[in-house]
């Protein structure tokens, strides 16, 4: 369970968080969300992702979230747009707003990533 010190500061286990179902094989742990935050921000959510070995999300998008995924753990292929890259665990990865994708983890493992999310701004960087 997430606990909130006086400062506003939020702690979250990664061992009491339940693992569940999200797009296609994703595995997802929804670590902190924006309604944790007791202040404005444009915060959206923390996850900690796991493909299973030869697994691959739904491509989809975010009209108005751009993330950074943090790639830990396994290898695979991101597809982003109309661009395709390789990724494998010390790999970050900025994701635009507005954009489909979808990720593939090779057949040899998992792959694990975590993705920080924020609401876009309109106008935000020209």
């Amino acid at each position: 369970m997430a606990s909130k010190g006086d400062s506003g500061l939020l702690v979250q286990s990664a061992a009491e968080i339940e693992e569940g179902a999200s797009r296609g094989a994703l595995r997802v742990k929804r670590v902190f969300t924006a309604g944790d935050v007791p202040f404005a921000s444009t915060f959206h959510f923390f996850l900690s992702n796991r493909l299973p070995a030869g697994g691959k999300n739904e491509r989809h998008i975010h009209e108005d979230v751009e993330k950074v995924y943090y790639f830990t753990k396994g290898s695979g292929e991101v597809s982003c747009g109309d661009d395709t890259a390789r990724v494998t665990a010390g790999d970050f990865m900025f994701f635009p707003a507005a954009i489909e994708h979808e990720i593939l983890a090779d057949e040899d493992g998992d792959l694990e990533f975590i993705v920080c999310a924020a609401q876009t701004l309109e106008g935000a960087n020209g």
